[in-house]
């Protein structure tokens, strides 16, 4: 087995990357994002990003160990598949940000606890899930879908939604599975002609609506209790994480037994500016972002 290099430079661009902390948790992420880059005929690029001291001895010892271990569970789970290892002595949101900036597809790690160090995991995950240019899948432990299971995209509107229906099908394309979408609230109810630019592009996928009334977040959790992935869209773009996802996102996120996909709207529009990173969560100019590849969504 090669062995795992601390790389200070670039990832490589459209690659699917995956962050750890040494946690459990980003261990259960890299699991989950090697079939994902697998099955887009992508590189994984496994991130470890912690500010040790400058020169320390002891914490280059620990990102070594941290990244030996996350690249032996993805040789494991796929020996063929190719990964690389990056460390980076800056904190963990905005190196995830920039790397964002180059990636097809960002995983993260979520705890369920109230542990300390499962507390701030979910903050990353809210703060970085709010603000990547490309989806973010958020994983929450080792998740085992039942056979048949569905990709699960909770919409709004199909307009403004477009971008999580876009990533919902091409989830399902992938897998060779269905998509659930369900429509929840107080918006306008739609039927599935509304869906016809995702059924006619994806004519193989078979595709189920379901609107129930009520708020979304109850019935988003039963329903993602049945489904191999929850997609899920936001709106804004420049207000913290926070007040960015609103209440349903934040349920979501931080209840759901499967994994969930936060998709911007700019992640998966070509020729729409890119998203906008807030400056207090750059540490350095940000890269020009070419248009995210849809057939990697």
């Amino acid at each position: 087995m090669d062995s795992p290099q601390i790389q200070h430079g670039r990832n490589d661009p459209l690659g699917v990357v995956v962050g750890v902390d040494g946690s459990r948790m980003g261990l259960d992420a890299v699991r989950w994002a090697v079939p994902e880059a697998r099955l887009r005929g992508l590189p994984l690029q496994i991130l470890h990003a912690a500010p040790y001291a400058a020169g320390s001895t002891a914490g280059t010892h620990r990102a070594r160990d941290i990244l030996a271990r996350a690249f032996t569970v993805a040789h494991r789970a796929d020996p063929a598949l190719p990964v690389t290892t990056h460390h980076t002595e800056r904190s963990a949101i905005p190196s995830l940000l920039d790397a964002a900036q180059r990636a097809q597809l960002l995983v993260v790690g979520m705890g369920g606890g109230e542990r300390p160090e499962e507390v701030l995991i979910g903050s990353v995950a809210l703060d970085v899930s709010g603000h990547s240019p490309c989806p973010v899948a958020v994983v929450r432990g080792w998740h085992h879908p039942p056979a048949g299971a569905p990709v699960l995209v909770g919409v709004d509107d199909p307009v403004t939604d477009a971008a999580a229906l876009t990533v919902a099908f091409n989830d399902a394309h992938r897998h060779r599975g269905r998509v659930a979408v369900l429509h929840a609230g107080h918006g306008v109810p739609f039927g599935l002609d509304a869906l016809a630019r995702w059924t006619t592009r994806f004519p193989e996928v078979p595709v189920e609506l379901t609107v129930v009334p009520g708020s979304p977040v109850p019935a988003l959790l039963a329903a993602a209790v049945d489904a191999r992935l929850v997609v899920l869209g936001t709106r804004a773009r420049r207000a913290p994480a926070r007040a960015l996802f609103g209440s349903t996102s934040r349920a979501i996120l931080r209840r759901s037994s499967v994994p969930v996909v936060v998709v911007n709207p700019g992640a998966a529009r070509p020729g729409e500016p890119p998203v906008t990173v807030p400056a207090a969560l750059r540490t350095s100019s940000a890269d020009v972002r070419e248009p995210h590849d849809l057939s990697q969504l």
